[in-house]
């Protein structure tokens, strides 16, 4: 590594977040277009609106 200029570093250093970055945009993406199952209220964990509200 010490034989690599500086700016070839930096560069493979840059390469890299922008692969990362277009990885983390096309799970996003495809996150977004899957539906979400409904919540599993097994253990009677969540509570209405309204009764969390009195």
């Amino acid at each position: 590594m010490d034989r690599l200029p500086n700016w070839l570093k930096w560069l493979v250093v840059a390469v890299v977040f922008a692969v990362l970055a277009v990885m983390v945009l096309a799970v996003d993406r495809r996150a977004s277009r899957v539906d979400m199952p409904e919540p599993d209220n097994t253990f009677g964990i969540y509570r209405d609106a309204d009764s969390a509200a009195s």
